[in-house]
């Protein structure tokens, strides 16, 4: 035990101890019941631990003298230090006399949670930390076999899964060798081939055969199902030029007898642009 370097776990500046009542039979301890007027202490605490032995020291925050220890063990944390049932940031501390071997239960109040949180994660780890020490010092068949035991009394089978060593394939465990020195030696050379492919034809834009670097659009071919006229003058119904757009549809007019012009009727009539050019030439030909 004196081998063992003590290490300072948690430190908290200020903290707050109470005398508490007894604890009820059916519930935990309750710091809903904890009176202001029974605040006996006010200062700082630390968490000391020597190997697995541990214990919270309350201690004056200016002088550092010691008012209270709460010693415990992983295996007796439970009983000595033990949360309370309706708040996050109180805790019961047995605490004990060193000389007479006497204890007593206080409460212990943190300002913040987060205060509460740190103190507790200490806790948790100093357990964590001896757990491993105990196992490591087993050796790792004692350790697999501890593992075995736990776990067929009832423990997790995870956890003796992951003590047993298991095979590895060897087609991955070849991934985990050593390659060696890849490194090229003094005058090793690499080539490197790379394959020039011909551009694939029959895209929309594809280069001329045989031409200057220029681009040619293959239009699309008519419709399926649409057939020209016998006489070679009349066009062919719905049959349009491959890659003109059709004109923006005309709104439909009413005639002087009332009645909407039809779609052909408005299509024969002349555009805008053709009306106003042939006035502006009238014009013109007025002035001659």
């Amino acid at each position: 035990m004196d081998e063992e370097i003590e290490r300072t776990l948690h430190i908290n500046r200020e903290v707050k101890l109470y005398r508490i009542p007894p604890r009820p039979a059916s519930t935990g301890h309750i710091s809903g019941n904890w009176r202001v007027a029974d605040q006996i202490f006010a200062g700082r605490l630390r968490v000391l631990a020597r190997g697995s032995y541990a214990e919270v020291r309350l201690e004056d925050g200016s002088t550092g003298e010691l008012f209270a220890v709460c010693p415990f063990t992983p295996e007796t944390q439970a009983v000595a230090i033990e949360p309370a049932v309706d708040s996050s940031r109180n805790f019961v501390l047995r605490v004990e006399d060193p000389a007479t071997r006497r204890h007593a239960f206080l409460g212990l109040g943190f300002a913040e949670r987060g205060e509460a949180f740190d103190f507790n994660a200490a806790l948790d780890d100093h357990a964590r930390q001896c757990q491993r020490d105990k196992i490591l010092a087993q050796g790792p068949p004692a350790a697999a076999l501890a593992a075995g035991s736990s776990s067929s009394s009832g423990g997790s089978s995870s956890a003796a899964a992951a003590a047993r060593p298991v095979a590895m394939d060897p087609a991955l465990a070849s991934l985990y060798r050593d390659p060696g020195d890849l490194s090229l030696r003094e005058g090793q050379t690499i080539r490197i081939n790379v394959h020039h492919g011909a551009s694939k034809p029959g895209g929309f834009l594809s280069r001329a055969a045989g031409g200057s670097g220029s681009f040619t659009a293959q239009l699309p071919g008519p419709a399926v199902g649409s057939s020209s006229s016998g006489g070679g003058g009349g066009s062919s119904k719905g049959l349009l030029p491959p890659a003109i757009l059709p004109p923006p549809p005309v709104p439909q007019q009413a005639n002087p007898g009332g009645v909407l012009s039809s779609p052909g009727a408005a299509a024969a009539a002349p555009a805008p642009a053709a009306v106003t050019v042939a006035s502006s030439e009238e014009n013109w030909a007025k002035f001659d």
